[in-house]
């Protein structure tokens, strides 16, 4: 087994090196390293059972073009169920605020069982992005 590093890979952004693939973490960065700022689902919803919280929770980061994430971004992200065919509802903490770039959702959940569905993200001053789809089972 390899022993990870930190190294410095150019204007305030770090890597991680010397991992076994799927080991290392997201990448975070220092603001400014890579240009323009997006949204992303850095933990997808997965498949989950009716009115139970989606484990692990989901969580959308504001990253920059290099997929480092931003530690500075401020605000909040709205999270809503897109790909909804059967009239299901997500219920728990919608709207949570970026902590060091991250937002993260505790206790989303779907109250109908199906396949397909998908979240989409919404923060001020960021395109919209979705998530892959997931279902929900009995």
């Amino acid at each position: 087994m390899r022993v990870p590093q930190l190294v410095g890979i150019g204007v305030g952004a770090l890597a991680l090196v010397g991992c076994t693939a799927g080991t290392a973490p997201r990448q975070f960065g220092v603001s400014g390293g890579g240009g323009v700022r997006v949204l992303a689902f850095v933990v997808q919803p997965t498949t989950a059972h009716i009115s139970t919280p989606i484990a692990p929770a989901v969580q959308v980061a504001v990253e920059d073009t290099l997929g480092f994430i931003d530690p500075t971004a401020a605000g909040a992200v709205t999270i809503s169920l897109v790909t909804n065919q059967i009239g299901a509802t997500l219920s728990g903490t919608r709207t949570v605020v970026f902590v060091s770039g991250v937002a993260t959702f505790t206790d989303l959940n779907v109250n109908l069982a199906g396949s397909g569905y998908s979240l989409t993200a919404v923060s001020a001053g960021f395109s919209n992005v979705t998530s892959t789809s997931f279902s929900v089972t009995p």
